[in-house]
């Protein structure tokens, strides 16, 4: 995966998750994604449905898992993430 890659794919599962978290997370994650913050943005999405304890697909969580491999970010709060199917 490109940087470009990377920018697609952040907008498009922030897109589809961003509506199951609560409005706390909401404006801060749409804000850094706006700003082109994606790493952030996605950093901050995985630790709100992790906090929250929202239950997304596994296809929603690879994607993730995807995005923050690419950052190299630390898996610990995507890993707490539940799944609904």
């Amino acid at each position: 995966m490109d940087v470009n890659e990377f920018y697609r794919r952040s907008r498009r599962i922030t897109d589809q998750l961003v509506h199951k978290i609560s409005p706390t997370y909401r404006p801060m994650i749409l804000q850094d994604g706006g700003a082109g913050e994606w790493p952030l943005a996605i950093d901050t999405l995985v630790g709100a449905l992790s906090e929250e304890d929202v239950a997304i697909t596994t296809a929603e969580k690879d994607a993730l898992r995807e995005l923050m491999e690419f950052c190299r970010k630390p898996l610990t709060y995507l890993e707490q993430i539940r799944t609904s199917d």
